[in-house]
């Protein structure tokens, strides 16, 4: 994003340690499926919100979007977690300008994202 009202990018995007937490409480077939549960959701979530922005349906990009926060932060993917949450709120408050072009930095994080654990899981979650 790049308006005022962005979230920062000087932290890390991703959080391995989120990654390994949950190998730890549940082993790699655990991680394995949250995983693969994650990267078929967040599509389908990013184009809820992406419909329901353009239809003016503030609550219904809300919901999508909170869903996204909420999965994205469990595996780590925080960049995606703040870019989600800056969505819900933006939602929350009724503006719904500019969330299709955030819609479009989801995708193109949700990309980065799908790198990033498909190399998390070849090489143990760091």
């Amino acid at each position: 994003m790049t308006d005022a009202a962005s979230p920062p990018r000087t932290d890390r995007p991703n959080d391995a340690a989120a990654l390994e937490r949950l190998r730890r409480f549940g082993g790699a077939a655990l991680l394995g499926k949250m995983i693969d549960l994650f990267l078929v959701a967040a599509p389908e979530r990013i184009g809820r919100a992406r419909q329901a922005a353009a239809a003016g349906d503030g609550e219904g990009a809300e919901r999508a979007l909170h869903s996204l926060k909420s999965s994205s932060a469990q595996l780590g993917a925080m960049h995606m977690q703040r870019l989600s949450e800056e969505g819900e709120r933006r939602a929350h408050d009724g503006s719904l300008d500019g969330l299709v072009g955030l819609m479009s930095e989801l995708e193109a994080e949700l990309a980065r994202v799908r790198d990033w654990l498909a190399t998390a899981r070849t090489e143990g979650a760091t």
